[in-house]
């Protein structure tokens, strides 16, 4: 302060420390960022939380004035400003500014905050070298932002606006603590319209740290757009595509569709690429849909070998892969999924870790309707590969009625449905049509003879009438019955039993038999007339024992069976759930009065036994044996072992007579925070011989990602290398 020119008055306890009137409150219809619901972390949050931070609404200007306190408050009045200065404080609703200088500028109407500018509220903090508000027009500009409310950080060299737009220039936004690996979204000006809570991005990129490769779209788009949708990186060597790199990613284009690509390099086998997409939307609170789509082309230079049916595969392939959900209202609702694959192979070369979950690719669309008990829909299933074998449906028509009851204690469940159905089998074998008609109708009648018994009494009839038959000797109706009944037996007992070291908190035990009894004479009739295409497969379970629940109606055998069953549940208490289950063991035999050619009276025994006594250990056995000379047909183990996050064990074996004879087993450590070994093996003994044997490592990249390190040995006859090694980059959650 120069001469007479302005004065300056001490701030103390006597002192006048209240200047109202230069400063407009928070708008109070704007929520802080720990206030807002839970959601995934986006790109517009920051440009909302930063509108709140910077104080700016028109018509928030006559709410009561805040307080300002400082250590000194000097007038010059050359300039006609109000300076504070020293621990400069003013404080309105939940929101505090600090700097260690404000000036007042009556006659320009401004308010300047400079020296260590910092503005908090709710857990939020602005910082800045300098921060202007113009009272007159509700404008402020930002220089040099620095902004931080866990987990985003954010910058801007300067930021301005009003009640209608915010523009932030040179703005860079960064996912949890900024650092190389940390995501990214960088733009030359970025503009958010409070009003419409719409972004628009001149200039915008996504990436991590200071690298942003992926363009981000300049339209208009809505505040809750993911800060990225999509990002995959894979890399590796096989000795049959050799070095590999696979780069996926997705960004925004408007409020509902992410779209993007798919590039994959191989040096012995070429470039592989593909658009990929995703959309989401939602109209009212009963309609919504989602949905996605992945492809990839290649022109493939390398050995490519023969498809399934042994035939040579063409240079050109490729693959694409569409799934859609989608709900038309409460009642109404819309699946498809469409797998395209150019030979039998081309995922396995190039995607084995989506091919070997599901190897056969389908193809269908359902529409379903339902309303009370009546489940109504349209199903289509196509095949437009020809490698692999589809029972298509040209479609299905069908209509459910679920058990209902109907009075006096009765509960009765139809099924009708309408289908023209084909089986063209890959190779010269011939194709099979069918057009059927097919009908069921079933009553029972529960009945609880005890509180600890109820039998069920059941009745039906199925009708199905063929418009082609086999060797077109016309068309043919077959019409079969059902009588049978159910009965459960319910028994328990709990007992008083505490064990700290397993956390045991009293028992009970559950113990239900159950009884099954179905009778269905002459279901193999007109076999030599039907065309068998819904027929049955391959299965070590029990078959349905109900005439309407069976999925192989062209190829019914007689039925007199009956099914005996035991379950039963061991149970503790349990603070978080109620209750939880230490152990279930169920088995179950089949006896069958009538018996097919090769069939035995007594089926094989099916026992299940899981065990759960503690959270860190679990143990599972499936068996499967014949009485009377009681070998073992089939067994499934696995057992688990784990000690808190330090290390895992699992190890598994299956066993299917004359078929199957291998053990499956992985181990984990880790090591420490960042970094964790693990191994995976598969030892066929039938054949002697290590199918696969893995030794990984996975580290933490800045708490933001997992880079996996795989070296890969495999055996036996396969497409796959005999060695392999991969980099699999996967993000946590941000």
């Amino acid at each position: 302060m120069a001469g007479n020119r302005a004065i300056s008055v001490p701030f103390g306890s006597d002192a006048n420390n209240r200047f109202p009137g230069l400063l407009p409150p928070f708008p109070p219809h704007l929520l802080p960022l720990s206030m807002r619901p839970k959601s995934p972390i986006t790109i517009p949050i920051v440009l909302i939380t930063l509108f709140v931070a910077t104080v700016a609404h028109a018509q928030d200007t006559a709410v009561a004035a805040p307080e300002i306190t400082a250590d000194r408050l000097d007038m010059a009045f050359e300039t006609g400003e109000a300076i504070y200065s020293g621990h400069a404080r003013a404080t309105f609703g939940t929101a505090t500014l600090t700097a260690d200088e404000m000036r007042w500028n009556r006659t320009a109407q401004t308010v300047t905050a400079s020296g260590q500018a910092t503005l908090d509220r709710e857990g939020a903090r602005l910082l800045a070298p300098e921060i202007v508000y113009h009272l007159d027009a509700q404008t402020y500009e930002v220089t040099d932002l620095r902004f931080g409310t866990r987990p985003l950080f954010v910058s801007s060299s300067r930021v301005t606006g009003d009640a209608t737009e915010i523009v932030f220039e040179d703005a860079l936004v960064s996912i949890g603590e900024p650092g190389r690996w940390a995501p990214t979204f960088r733009a030359n000006r970025l503009t958010y319209y409070p009003e419409r809570e719409r972004i628009r991005a001149a200039g915008g990129r996504l990436g991590l740290g200071v690298f942003q490769p992926l363009p981000f779209p300049s339209t208009e788009l809505p505040t809750d757009i993911p800060f990225i949708e999509y990002l995959s990186f894979f890399g590796g060597y096989r000795s049959t595509l050799g070095a590999q790199l696979e780069i996926g990613a997705r960004v925004p284009m408007n409020d509902s569709v992410n779209v993007g690509a798919d590039l994959g390099i191989f040096t012995k086998r070429g470039l592989m690429f593909g658009p990929t997409a995703s959309y989401s939307w939602s109209g009212d609170d009963t309609s919504a849909a989602r949905g996605s789509l992945s492809t990839g082309f290649i022109s493939d230079t390398g050995n490519r070998l023969t498809d399934v049916l042994g035939r040579a595969i063409s240079r050109e392939r490729g693959f694409a892969h569409w799934e859609h959900r989608q709900t038309l209202g409460p009642e109404l609702s819309f699946n498809a999924s469409f797998k395209y694959w150019s030979d039998s192979e081309v995922v396995r070369d190039f995607r084995s870790r989506e091919f070997f979950p599901v190897q056969a690719p389908d193809n269908f669309a359902e529409a379903t309707y339902q309303s009370g008990n009546i489940v109504a829909g349209l199903f289509l299933r196509l095949q437009p590969n020809d490698f692999h074998e589809i029972r298509q449906r040209q479609p299905e028509l069908y209509v459910d009625l679920l058990p209902t009851p109907i009075g006096q204690g009765f509960v009765h469940e139809a099924h009708a449905a309408a289908v023209a159905l084909r089986d063209n089998p890959p190779g010269p074998g011939p194709e099979i049509r069918s057009d059927r008609l097919d009908a069921y109708y079933g009553i029972s009648r529960p009945t609880a003879l005890a509180p600890w018994l109820v039998v069920n009494p059941v009745a039906g009839v199925r009708a199905t009438h063929y418009g082609r038959t086999t060797g077109d000797q016309g068309d043919y109706t077959r019409t079969l019955g059902e009588l049978g009944f159910d009965a459960d037996l319910h028994i328990s007992g709990v007992f008083d039993y505490q064990n700290e070291r397993w956390g045991i908190d009293g028992l009970r035990h559950l113990i239900t038999p159950s009884l099954s009894y179905r009778y269905v004479p002459d279901a193999d009739k007109g076999r030599g007339r039907i065309p068998q295409i819904d027929r049955r497969v391959f299965a070590t379970y029990f078959e349905p024992l109900a005439l309407g629940a069976r999925r192989q109606i062209d190829d019914l055998t007689d039925s007199n069976t009956l099914r005996l069953a035991v379950k039963q549940r061991l149970q503790t208490r349990d603070g978080r759930h109620g209750s939880r289950d230490l152990a279930l063991f169920n088995m179950a035999v089949d006896s069958r009065f009538d018996r097919a050619p090769g069939e035995r009276t007594l089926s094989a025994l099916h026992s299940e036994l899981r065990l759960t006594p503690a959270p860190w250990l679990e143990f599972e056995l499936y068996h499967r044996a014949t009485p009377g000379d009681w070998v073992t047909r089939e067994l499934n183990t696995a057992v688990t072992l784990r000690s808190a996050d330090r290390w895992r064990l699992r190890f598994a074996n299956h066993y299917l007579a004359g078929d199957i004879q291998e053990f499956i087993g992985g181990f984990a450590y880790r090591l420490n925070e960042v970094y964790e070994g693990y191994t995976r093996f598969h030892y066929d003994s039938r054949r002697d011989r290590w199918v696969e044997q893995t030794f990984g490592v996975s580290q933490t990249l800045g708490n933001r990602w997992v880079v996996g390190y795989e070296l890969s040995f495999y055996g036996g006859p396969r497409r796959e290398s005999d060695f392999g090694f991969n980099i699999v980059l996967e993000a946590l959650a941000f």
